[in-house]
């Protein structure tokens, strides 16, 4: 199709169909769609009938259709598992259609107009909103239970809502509970359209290799342990979604995170979530202070177990879904494999072999890359010692890893750069509450604050040593609840 806005495909010739969509709009509307498709007649008929379903439709009503809608239309066109007529309407002719196609040429019809909608976004032909829809809300869904529900609870309380999953990563190795795993798109697409809302997949996977990827790896080479989570949400993923409201004329970003919102004397604060087993504001600190006034969090006064039961009593498919891994783009936490795959994958060589040695710079064994050891690591050092001794840091430069006792891993003070302050940085100075989290899900720990540097940097002083802290991740500054300032610790 010739001048096509957005083209999608779906099946192989393996599977016994291919369909190819091609659409184009006026406004917001999708003024044409096209498909070709072959292998069967199941396959044409699908693409026949949403074709004509497409034409003439706002996007957010196409695609809000589920497959289902389709294959009821084929039953009421008379088209049936059993039946072995063909339909050529704009497709090429196919082979007599096989029990139990139906349903699967319906799906992958589905997949193709999905796909379509992605690829426009992606080129930038996707309509910009004309209009603002003061109650409209995007809901970012991974396909799991938590987006999931947040998305039902939008819903319920009158809400214009859009399913929007981020595609961030393609990996053949990622699990199957992996936020970035084909199947989750899929998960969180059927989510979306059995509640009747429509959904949309983003194509980000350029943008999250080089913003986030490429620093996760430049940061372990550079012996520091990196946080990606906290480098996606602050300074890619939230900035990219409001961006993508705007777009879409929705006034407002909802996700599954458990964390909240709070008005306090005027400003705006990330807050702890009511579970604190899975409160995620420390992974959040990024977040960038105006952004706040975008953002929704409907499961940050719940508990897990209500997620999971209101999810269940609401029939979500995803009720009972594992969560997610931590690393949406590493495969079972091996970021070791991952990052030699990346510099290989680069053209570039990994750090060799080199000394241990202790606090005081003697040997005491040798290392076959630094990049296999992580600060408090005690197991796999290969050293005999009367005492146990700990990775205390490792040393690019010199090509080395520092051992030593555990009170060698105490550390009292922190230096933060990228600080993102809730509060105004001489409010910070100033209030005796802070307490730092320097890991998720570790205890607080009292604090007081001062700038450093060029006065956008703070050092932290503890009250009590914190064990096992690493250059790279981060610290979060509480005051009660509320998040007041986050930074990476260097």
């Amino acid at each position: 199709m010739s001048g096509a806005d957005g083209k999608g495909s779906a099946g192989e010739s393996g599977c016994g169909a291919e369909i190819t969509l091609y659409v184009r709009f006026a406004g917001e509307t999708i003024l044409e769609a096209v498909f070709t498709a072959s292998g069967s007649s199941a396959i044409i008929a699908a693409g026949s009938v949403l074709t004509e379903m497409l034409e003439g439709t706002h996007w957010k009503l196409s695609a809000a259709i589920p497959a289902s809608a389709i294959h009821v239309s084929l039953a009421g066109k008379g088209v049936s598992e059993d039946s072995r007529q063909r339909s050529a309407s704009r497709g090429s002719a196919g082979s007599p259609l096989q029990p139990g196609s139906l349903a699967q040429a319906c799906e992958f019809a589905i997949e193709a107009l999905h796909g379509a909608l992605t690829d426009a976004l992606r080129r930038g032909t996707f309509p910009r909103a004309e209009a603002v829809e003061h109650d409209s809300v995007i809901v970012a869904m991974s396909g799991g239970v938590d987006s999931s529900t947040a998305c039902l609870l939008e819903q319920e309380e009158g809400k214009q809502v859009t399913g929007v999953t981020m595609r961030l990563w393609d990996s053949e190795e990622n699990a199957q509970n992996s936020c970035c795993s084909p199947q989750s798109i899929r998960d969180a697409r059927q989510v979306s359209h059995g509640l009747g809302i429509p959904h949309l997949t983003v194509d980000y996977r350029d943008a999250f290799r080089k913003k986030v990827v490429a620093d996760f790896v430049a940061e372990y080479l550079a012996g520091r342990t990196p946080n990606p989570c906290t480098v996606c949400n602050g300074g890619f993923r939230f900035p990219a979604l409001v961006e993508l409201a705007q777009r879409l004329g929705a006034v407002r970003v909802a996700t599954g995170h458990y964390v909240r919102v709070v008005e306090r004397e005027g400003r705006s604060f990330l807050a702890r979530g009511l579970d604190e087993a899975k409160d995620q504001s420390y992974m959040l600190w990024g977040i960038a202070s105006e952004l706040l006034t975008w953002l929704e969090f409907p499961l940050g006064d719940m508990e897990k177990h209500e997620t999971r039961k209101l999810a269940r009593l609401a029939g979500l498919s995803v009720c009972d879904r594992a969560d997610s891994q931590d690393v949406c783009f590493i495969s079972g936490d091996d970021y070791r494999r991952f990052i030699t795959g990346c510099v290989t994958e680069a053209g570039g060589s990994l750090p060799g072999k080199g000394e241990i040695v202790d606090m005081d710079g003697r040997r005491l064994g040798s290392h076959a890359g630094y990049l296999n050891y992580t600060v408090g690591q005690r197991r796999g050092l290969g050293i005999s010692s009367p005492e146990p001794l700990y990775v205390v840091r490792t040393d690019p430069a010199a090509n080395t890893v520092v051992v030593g006792a555990r009170e060698d891993l105490a550390v009292n003070s922190l230096i933060l750069e990228g600080v993102n302050a809730f509060l105004p940085m001489e409010d910070l100075e100033a209030e005796r509450s802070l307490m730092a989290q320097v890991r998720y899900n570790s205890t607080a720990i009292r604090c007081r604050v001062q700038r450093v540097g060029d006065g956008s940097g703070l050092r932290v002083d503890l009250a009590e040593p914190a064990y096992g802290v690493a250059a790279g991740q981060s610290a979060v500054l509480y005051m009660d609840d509320l998040v007041a300032a986050g930074g990476k610790i260097v």
